[in-house]
């Protein structure tokens, strides 16, 4: 069956939520449209990331991973076999979690103080996300960071979370030797 007979198929299922379950449980296809996929993304750069997470229609879901990491086009992709490119998809789908997942852990708890006076105010989403390694790195274009690895981003986030816990517990060993 084809992507697009799948498409047209999917609608009427009755199940939605099983028909889920059993994407969800396909596996990574070696290939899609005799294109090899990749073993991990973890080569993608923030850009590419960044396109894959905001990812917000079915459509997008379907398409996007694709041609971003296989460079196939949306006519080229209907004529292919639906188990791989679901399969595909979905596997991409996981890894993005997983890399959330990761730039997720380097977040810091913020102090009782930090909260008083209002650092939740300071989410500035992706584009803070860039600005910080831009900073960090001593890079005036924002965006010459979105072609940087996005691993080298988060091992620089990992770092600086490591660096803010170890000063605050030294701060607070400090502070108790003087008592």
């Amino acid at each position: 069956m084809t992507l697009y007979e799948f498409i047209k198929i999917s609608d009427l299922a009755s199940d939605m939520e099983a028909l889920q379950q059993r994407m969800e449980a396909l596996p990574k296809p070696y290939s899609v449209c005799h294109r090899k996929t990749p073993e991990t993304l973890n080569d993608l750069t923030m850009g590419e990331l960044m396109q894959l997470q905001s990812i917000a229609t079915g459509k997008d879901f379907l398409f996007i991973p694709c041609r971003l990491l296989l460079s196939i086009n949306e006519s080229r992709l209907l004529k292919a076999d639906a188990v791989e490119v679901l399969g595909f998809v979905y596997w991409v789908a996981k890894e993005v979690k997983r890399i959330n997942k990761l730039f997720a852990s380097t977040s810091v708890p913020p102090t009782p103080e930090e909260k008083q006076a209002g650092v939740d105010r300071l989410n500035f989403g992706l584009f803070g996300l860039l600005d910080y390694y831009a900073q960090r790195m001593g890079i005036t274009d924002h965006e010459a960071v979105e072609y940087v690895p996005w691993i080298r981003v988060y091992k620089c986030l990992d770092m600086d979370a490591k660096k803010v816990l170890f000063e605050r517990r030294l701060r607070k060993n400090l502070n108790k030797n003087k008592k």
